[in-house]
């Protein structure tokens, strides 16, 4: 199997994140936050990436060494901005990452990653 076994990613302010969600069949729930900002992704959706989308994206997770980000990032100086986290476990690896206005150096690749894999 090529996609994982648990995805969660959420992105945004202070109480309005965000939310890309994998259900158990593959399917890529997309929710926005009460607020309805697009941190990341434009409205509603349920996308289901195809076997060759999904074993990309985990090549993109090894090659950036996702599975190596610490559990957590803060900028301590800042009261207000962007939070995130992620949840992804495959097989025997997984991360549990969340970050306050400060991310891994990998982060935006990441993001990119997983624009390809909703395309």
């Amino acid at each position: 199997m090529d996609r994982p076994n648990h995805f969660l990613f959420q992105v945004g302010g202070f109480g309005d994140r965000q939310t890309l969600e994998m259900s158990e069949d593959g399917e890529i729930i997309i929710k926005p936050g009460q607020a309805g900002i697009a941190w990341f992704y434009e409205g509603e959706a349920q996308l289901k990436p195809d076997p060759g989308k999904w074993a990309a994206f985990m090549a993109k997770i090894d090659e950036l060494r996702v599975w190596d980000w610490e559990a957590s990032y803060y900028q301590l100086d800042m009261c207000d901005g962007t939070q995130w986290e992620l949840e992804l476990t495959m097989g025997d690896k997984n991360v549990k990452s969340y970050g306050s206005n400060k991310r891994p150096q990998s982060f935006d690749q990441f993001k990119e990653a997983l624009a390809e894999l909703l395309s």
